[in-house]
C-alpha cells in the first residue's frame, strides 16, 4: 500500500472537475433535501462545458432535480463564466429568471438572488437580528 509522505500537496491532488462535480453534488443534496431553493454549480469557463455536462446531468438526475444552464452572454467572452443552476420546483428557476429579466447577474449582484439561495435570513441584511434555533 502506498504512503503519503507529509510534503505531499493534497489540494493538488484533486482535479478541477472533480472539485466542481463534487460541490454540485453538496449543493444538489441540500435542494433535493429543501434545505435550499435552489442552488449554483460553480462558475466553469465556456470551455468546460462538454467536460462537465454529462456528469451534472447525471447528478441532476440521480438527485431527481432540475439544472438550468446559466450562459451570461452579457459578460464579455474574455471574463465569461458560465454555472447551472439547480433547482427541485419549476417556480423557483421561474423566479431566478424574473430576477434576471430586470437586468440583475449574481455575478456583479449577488444580494439581488440571497433569498433564493436560500442566503438571505442568515447572512444577508439585518442577519444581526437572526437568533439561531439552538440558541434560543
Amino acid at each position: 500500500m502506498h504512503q503519503f509522505s507529509g510534503s505531499i500537496d493534497l489540494a493538488k491532488m484533486t482535479d478541477r472537475r472533480s472539485f466542481m462535480l463534487g460541490m454540485m453534488t453538496a449543493f444538489g443534496e441540500c435542494v433535493a433535501g429543501e434545505a435550499k431553493k435552489c442552488a449554483f454549480s460553480p462558475p466553469f469557463y465556456p470551455d468546460d462545458y462538454y467536460m462537465l455536462k454529462t456528469e451534472a446531468e447525471r447528478i441532476a438526475d440521480e438527485l431527481n432535480i432540475s439544472i438550468w444552464l446559466e450562459e451570461n452572454s452579457e459578460i464579455k467572452e474574455e471574463n465569461r463564466v458560465m454555472w447551472w443552476v439547480m433547482y427541485k420546483f419549476q417556480e423557483i428557476v421561474d423566479e431566478y429568471h424574473d430576477i434576471r429579466a430586470k437586468g440583475f447577474n449574481p455575478a456583479y449582484e449577488f444580494n439581488q438572488f440571497s433569498a433564493l439561495l436560500s442566503y438571505g435570513y442568515a447572512f444577508g441584511e439585518n442577519s444581526e437580528n437572526v437568533l439561531s434555533r439552538i440558541r434560543k
